[in-house]
């Protein structure tokens, strides 16, 4: 229950821009949740579709709240809106083109959030979908569910992959202590808030499939430049958020902050390279090399994506078991169209 009868427990912002063909499928599957104290923030950035004629039966769910943007504001400035529309006690965003597996997941994550008033956010194991009949992979960020400091995270996030955007669950006050998201960033403002929201509190992990992720063709291939700015704002994310270690504890964390730059500089590149595009995987290499030579040669993953061009993927599966590429999911593709 929640705490005010009139302030629902969780605010869930639901981003649409011309994803009508999406709509049904998302919408759908947040109400059907068998959680029911919250509020869905449906924003409408100026759609050009019939996105509108798809919406307005879903607004008879008092619910539902749209927001219809007369101008195209943006993902980032849509997303801030919504949070700061937002009421609840926990914050959650769904991209109107991803969906929610579970009808319990919402139920899920509140529990857990509630039981560990300490927790700063809770996210889950997701499936990655190219349509909603095929999925591709479920991607787990641990063999277990867990509890953690956040700082124990931190490592993981940088070096692991960051969670995904749709469905992960933040306390608002933990948010608010951040300082919110970053209107001056575009590439990679989910990573800035998970690795700050580390540095407030713990971080729960549910190892369940609870949220479906659709990923579309990037667009990447076709501006490297997008690729260089994603690179460089994160270093700048980097650069803020070990700035909130403690002066005397940081020393010890240079290695981390070393390891997060190399492997932002080359992580599409090994991306592509691992999934059999060779081409695209060294250009976005070249991306690196040009944004900083150095860091981008002088690392181990730089001999992985030259081992795998040139032994391709059964031997060097056979070589070394390696099974999936390696991908920073800060920073997916899909991120960056």
């Amino acid at each position: 229950m929640s705490a005010d009868k009139d302030r629902p427990l969780l605010s869930v912002t639901v981003l649409n821009y011309n994803y009508a063909r999406f709509l049904p499928t998302c919408l759908g599957s947040i109400l059907q949740q068998n959680f029911r104290d919250f509020e869905v923030i449906l924003i409408n950035d100026c759609s050009t579709d019939n996105s509108l004629e798809v919406i307005q039966p879903y607004l008879r769910d008092p619910r539902v709240r749209l927001i219809n943007h007369a101008q195209n504001k943006g993902f980032v400035l849509s997303l801030i809106e919504g949070m700061q529309e937002s009421r609840g006690q926990y914050l959650s965003v769904i991209s109107a083109d991803d969906w929610v597996v579970s009808p319990r997941a919402f139920a899920r994550q509140i529990e857990l959030l509630e039981q560990h008033p300490q927790a700063v956010m809770a996210f889950s194991a997701y499936g990655l979908y190219a349509d909603e009949q095929t999925l591709s992979f479920v991607s787990r960020a641990a063999e277990t569910s867990y509890v953690r400091d956040g700082r124990s995270v931190f490592a993981d996030f940088l070096l692991k992959g960051y969670p995904q955007h749709s469905g992960t669950m933040i306390r608002k006050s933990a948010y608010d202590a951040v300082g919110g998201y970053d209107p001056t960033l575009r590439w990679s403002l989910d990573a800035q808030m998970w690795l700050g929201l580390c540095h407030f509190g713990d971080i729960i992990y549910i190892d369940e499939m609870l949220y479906a992720y659709r990923r579309h063709p990037s667009s990447m291939s076709k501006d490297p430049t997008a690729l260089r700015n994603a690179i460089l704002e994160l270093f700048r994310i980097f650069d803020w958020t070990f700035s909130l270690i403690p002066v005397a504890e940081r020393s010890q964390w240079q290695w981390l902050y070393r390891k997060a730059r190399q492997r932002a500089l080359i992580s599409f590149a090994a991306d592509a390279v691992f999934s059999g595009q060779l081409r695209l995987g060294w250009r976005f290499y070249r991306v690196g090399l040009q944004v900083s030579p150095w860091e981008t040669l002088w690392q181990k993953g730089t001999v992985a994506i030259a081992l795998r061009a040139l032994l391709g993927a059964k031997l060097y599966d056979k070589l070394f078991r390696r099974s999936r590429p390696m991908t920073d999911r800060g920073m997916t593709a899909s991120s960056l169209t």
